[in-house]
């Protein structure tokens, strides 16, 4: 009778014609259709079947293994964006540390220049001072020279 509930105590094994006309037991078939796994019955179903009640748009089912590649893909895709994210960040910190490197290699050759510079300035002080000794009339006593400094 059509609007009739069917009744809850039907199963698969109480349906004995529906194996046969599908080609496989009547317990995968029905277990195929709870979970939603059309893809091996494609050849079965209608296309009727995805249609909605006016026919105007197909209906979409997902699947879980459809579900599961969508995920899957989502997954790849952000691990794709985070992985280039990586790469930029490493090679902008390589170029920084390159760059780093430079000129801290700059100002150190320029702190070691300024070094042999600052001593070819104290040894002619030093020759400076040790010529003006015997000439000055400040007491030796007091003046600091660079060899009573070093003591």
């Amino acid at each position: 009778m059509p609007g009739r509930i069917p009744d809850p105590s039907v199963t698969a094994g109480s349906l004995p014609s529906l194996g046969p006309l599908a080609g496989i037991s009547a317990t995968t078939l029905t277990d195929k259709l709870k979970f939603g796994d059309f893809h091996e019955f494609g050849a079965m179903l209608s296309p009727l079947h995805f249609l909605d009640g006016l026919g105007r748009r197909p209906l979409v089912i997902k699947t879980e293994r459809d579900e599961e590649d969508d995920r899957r893909k989502q997954r790849r895709e952000k691990n794709k964006v985070a992985a280039a994210r990586c790469r930029n960040k490493k090679k902008e910190r390589t170029d920084y540390l390159q760059n780093e490197s430079e000129r801290l290699e700059t100002l150190n050759s320029d702190l070691k220049a300024q070094i042999v510079e600052l001593k070819l300035e104290r040894q002619q002080l030093i020759l400076l001072l040790n010529r003006h000794r015997p000439t000055c009339i400040v007491r030796t006593d007091s003046a600091k020279t660079p060899e009573s400094e070093a003591e």
